[in-house]
């Protein structure tokens, strides 16, 4: 066989492979890359890796889980949602301003991250910018931020840039790029 002929059996080979192993596939309004039947979030993915690089945390400090601060915060969740928030317990808190970002546990429902505002002296939980659960397929992060935007316009970006949301507890498993397997109980 001419070498000619035996290189473009071999790209067309390879072209077929690869097809049938990658894809791009859309999902709610999104595209995820599939992998032999595995989905990516690259487009998630990619963004936290760009915000890592251009956030600037250094002027927002986690509170402290034993502040008078911290206290303030919790009280408010352990009440908004009862009987089972009463078990509420931090995971960790920002506040800029009279926003406030905490991630909380619970001993029956699953992590949480709630937007608080104060409101003529006393902390609000922001009914609709609430998230807990799974995200998977997408990127925890990417799509957690987004939700939280989309839900809370006037949430301060500094805020939600260097809230931390970790991938074990809300979705996408190793490197926060794939899908957790739904067979894996997730612990705060």
């Amino acid at each position: 066989m001419k070498r000619h002929v035996a290189a473009i059996l071999v790209l067309l080979t390879t072209a077929m492979v690869i097809d049938s192993h990658v894809d791009w596939e859309r999902l709610d309004g999104r595209r995820l890359l599939v992998l032999s039947g595995q989905p990516f979030d690259v487009t998630g993915w990619a963004a936290e890796q760009a915000l890592a690089w251009r956030r600037d945390c250094s002027q927002l400090a986690p509170l402290q889980m034993d502040s008078p601060a911290a206290d303030q915060v919790l009280a408010v969740i352990r009440q908004h949602s009862l009987p089972d928030s009463q078990s509420a317990r931090g995971l960790q808190i920002r506040q800029l301003g009279d926003w406030a970002l905490a991630e909380v546990a619970f001993e029956s429902l699953k992590p949480a991250l709630v937007v608080l505002r104060l409101q003529g002296g006393q902390w609000r939980v922001q009914d609709r910018a609430v998230w807990s659960g799974s995200t998977a397929p997408w990127n925890s992060a990417h799509f957690v931020r987004r939700y939280l935007r989309q839900q809370a316009r006037d949430l301060p970006q500094a805020l939600l840039d260097c809230t931390d949301i970790d991938a074990e507890r809300y979705g996408p498993g190793p490197g926060g790029l794939g899908p957790t397997p739904s067979n894996r109980t997730l612990q705060p």
